[in-house]
């Protein structure tokens, strides 16, 4: 991996605000889809909840930054769904942290429960 070099950090001072904090959005999401999604869902229910989500926080984010067109709902969520999927495969994922929010948070977990 290359390091930031001036003209790395002046191309991302190019890209403006609203693309740069669409980029933290996406970067710090999968964390927080790690409180709702759970390790015993399936890998497409997984899929499916991360997209919805990706969906509303692009949706909420672009109203926001005053980017609210379609045009503007379509490169928040493209940006924040590359900028996530990137960011947990190669952070939060091999360091265990969505992982073990995962298993921290159950939500609806029946088990050890008695049923009346």
């Amino acid at each position: 991996m290359e390091s930031l070099d001036p003209a790395a950090i002046q191309a991302l001072a190019a890209l403006g605000p609203v693309v740069l904090w669409l980029m933290a959005v996406g970067f710090f999401s999968p964390p927080v889809i790690s409180v709702i999604q759970q390790t015993r869902w399936s890998a497409r229910r997984q899929s499916i909840v991360a997209f919805l989500f990706y969906v509303v926080v692009a949706t909420v984010t672009a109203y926001l930054m005053g980017i609210f067109t379609n045009v503007g709902i379509v490169v928040s969520i493209l940006v924040i769904f590359i900028t996530a999927g990137n960011s947990y495969k190669l952070l939060w994922k091999p360091t265990g942290v969505a992982p073990a929010i995962e298993a921290a948070t159950p939500i609806g977990d029946k088990q050890g429960k008695h049923e009346a």
